[in-house]
């Protein structure tokens, strides 16, 4: 039977995924996997390898480095979790919900009865639906004539549209840390980049984690281009459609990171350890948690019975809420994962994992669409075994 380091070769090489980086470690540091795998990028040309420095799109794992820095604002005493937050974003206090369409197919809209607390917006429970995953807000963007995909350069321009229930009435995977994210630059008067360089990246020694990259050439010249699996040959192809403009104004804490893969493992390793490097223990253990309602949690599980849309493996234990940065498992059920173990991913197919339980965490990397791919999920569960098992080898 082959192994885990022969099987991933094999289907980068046959292009059935393009290019990884793998990183893992343990608690105990006896554990420390790092691989660089294929090319950097599949155009014509460049035949640069893949390698352990080379700088990836984050999309949705930003949202761990950006819970990591709202809650230090929650340390700080500068707001509780469950505070009401539109008296520092106004436009919050401004969202109403989206009862539907009327005959004319325009949106019905009531006021919001309920607060929108900090502890809705890092849980997905306040309301709000990405539009690419929720069909009522893609309608609601057509009948008011948003583009799907916008430009936009501020998070308030992106996401300023209406809620589909009231906050922790339900669950709904959406932009809510991007709204942490500026929460943070309201209350300690700074930019969120300023505040992840100073508080996050200068206490572990990293710097190559930015929002804004068109600042940093030597972060841009190890960019991974994003990569396609073609629908005809089932292979993985170079992106033919040139490379979208990086220009946003402010920080986007739910989505726009860009890392060097090892030292964005280096925020995953300070919360795996409890180094208190960036949060006291009290807190991280905070972020392990559940914090769903009872109803949100219930709708949460009904999400991952069938989430298609979502880059990770899933098992079908019913045993999820959602924690401070991720989804949790809140059960003992898995064979390998324990109770508190918490992942999430970004678009592009790429995932973490901490499991501080059993002491180990990993981060599998790429890059390339559609979203949620089935072979990516594939070898992102294969890794994840794969991990546990030199885990107990090397304890």
């Amino acid at each position: 039977m082959a192994s885990f380091d022969e099987t991933i070769e094999k289907a980068v090489e046959d292009r059935l995924i393009p290019g990884v980086v793998l990183l893992a470690k343990d608690k105990s540091g006896k554990l420390d996997y790092a691989r660089a795998i294929g090319r950097r990028s599949l155009r014509p040309g460049e035949e640069d390898p893949m390698e352990l420095n080379s700088v990836f799109t984050l999309m949705s794992m930003t949202k761990l480095v950006t819970c990591v820095g709202v809650m230090q604002v929650v340390e700080r005493g500068l707001i509780k979790l469950d505070d009401d937050v539109a008296s520092i974003l106004p436009v919050l206090a401004e969202q109403q919900v989206l009862h539907g369409f009327d005959d004319e197919g325009k949106p019905i809209l009531k006021p919001r009865q309920g607060t929108i607390t900090l502890r809705h917006l890092l849980t997905h429970s306040y309301g709000q639906a990405y539009p690419f995953l929720d069909a009522k807000t893609a309608r609601y963007f057509e009948q008011t004539g948003r583009p799907l995909f916008g430009n936009s350069k501020t998070v308030e321009e992106a996401f300023n549209y209406p809620l589909l229930f009231e906050p922790g009435d339900g669950f709904q995977y959406s932009p809510g840390v991007d709204w942490a994210g500026r929460i943070v630059e309201e209350l300690t008067g700074t930019k969120f980049e300023d505040w992840m360089k100073e508080h996050i990246l200068k206490p572990l020694g990293i710097s190559a984690l930015t929002f804004f990259p068109e600042h940093h050439p030597e972060l841009l010249s190890r960019l991974v281009p994003l990569a396609l699996r073609d629908a005809q040959s089932g292979k993985i192809v170079a992106n033919p459609a040139p490379a979208a403009s990086l220009t946003v104004k402010e920080a986007f804490g739910g989505s726009g990171l860009f890392a060097d893969m090892r030292e964005y493992f280096a925020v995953m390793e300070s919360l795996l350890k409890d180094d208190e490097k960036l949060l006291k223990k009290e807190t991280t253990d905070l972020m392990f948690q559940p914090h769903l309602s009872p109803v949100s949690k219930k709708a949460c599980i009904e999400e991952f019975k069938g989430a298609d849309w979502a880059v990770g493996h899933f098992p079908p234990t019913g045993e999820y809420d959602w924690g401070l940065a991720g989804l949790l498992t809140d059960g003992d059920s898995h064979e390998l994962r324990k109770k508190g173990f918490q992942q999430w991913s970004g678009m592009y197919n790429l995932s973490w994992f901490i499991d501080r339980t059993a002491g180990v965490a990993g981060v599998f990397a790429t890059q390339f669409m559609p979203f949620g791919d089935k072979k990516a999920k594939e070898f992102l569960k294969l890794f994840e075994e794969e991990v546990y098992r030199r885990a107990k080898e090397s304890g």
